[in-house]
């Protein structure tokens, strides 16, 4: 789950998410989709729908602007978190090998960042192989 804003949403749009690595991943194991800030916060209040209130804030919880990128369970609880400005520096220091599948830097990173999150889930019991 993320949250839409132009710049680092926009950014991983038209990359990350375009790869053909990171929508395997997703397809696997994730549900993917993007938040608004400002529907989360609806939803916090949301009185008929306790499970999406409690999921909003759990989301809210870990927000930090501009956009969030969360690895959570289906009830909310949060695995794996990280700002998308941080993914983005991290690949811009990152230093790819030649043994790298991905060529985009970025693209490396958010799948580190995927496996990384699949792997706590695992550890944590909620996949199994």
């Amino acid at each position: 789950m993320g949250v839409v804003v132009e710049s680092s949403g926009r950014t991983l749009r038209e990359t990350s998410l375009e790869s053909l690595p990171v929508l395997r991943l997703l397809e696997s194991y994730f549900i993917s989709s993007w938040s608004l800030v400002k529907e989360l916060e609806q939803a916090q209040n949301n009185q008929y729908n306790e499970d999406a209130a409690v999921i909003a804030t759990l989301c809210m919880e870990n927000y930090q602007f501009p956009v969030q990128i969360l690895v959570s369970y289906p009830n909310g609880t949060v695995v794996h978190s990280v700002n998308a400005n941080d993914l983005l520096d991290e690949s811009h220091e990152a230093s790819i090998s030649s043994t790298q599948l991905h060529n985009d830097p970025l693209v490396t990173t958010y799948v580190n960042f995927l496996t990384e999150g699949v792997n706590k889930a695992k550890r944590l019991g909620y996949f199994t192989d």
